[in-house]
């Protein structure tokens, strides 16, 4: 019985230090994924002002950043959504929310060339929100 426990011990240390050698280069990889995802995005990550007082809403605040190797979005509700690069379009992306609403997003330059306009059609309702980064 002790032999038992024994190599049953040493089999569950060997496997603890084999997930240590494998997650230490995926952490690594995703560092580098997530710096060359920054490198790329840097143009339209950070916050947006969405002013939807005119349809009845508040000013809200979106945020775009890159986590985990993908570009997000994040009201601050906790509940981000991935936003999934549209092929063969600079800046372009669609994103579905947790209540399975879909999203397209697009960021265009403003008068001095730089991205500091976001653009989101939100699908099922037909309406497009425009916002402005805020600097």
């Amino acid at each position: 019985m002790k032999l038992f426990t024994r190599t049953r011990v040493v089999m569950m240390l060997v496997c603890l230090l084999a997930a240590i050698l494998v997650s230490g280069p995926v952490a690594a990889a995703q560092e580098k994924s997530d710096t060359s995802l920054e490198k790329k995005y840097a143009p339209i990550l950070g916050d947006y002002e969405f002013d939807l007082t005119d349809m009845g809403g508040d000013v809200q605040m979106l945020t775009f950043h890159i986590t985990e190797g993908a570009l997000w979005v994040d009201s601050g509700d906790g509940d981000p959504a991935v936003c999934e690069p549209v092929e063969g379009a600079e800046f372009e992306f669609t994103a579905v929310a947790s209540d399975g609403q879909d999203f397209e997003i697009r960021f265009a330059k403003d008068d001095e060339g730089h991205y500091a306009i976001c653009y989101i059609d939100v699908v099922s309702m037909g309406i497009e929100i425009v916002g402005t980064k805020i600097k």
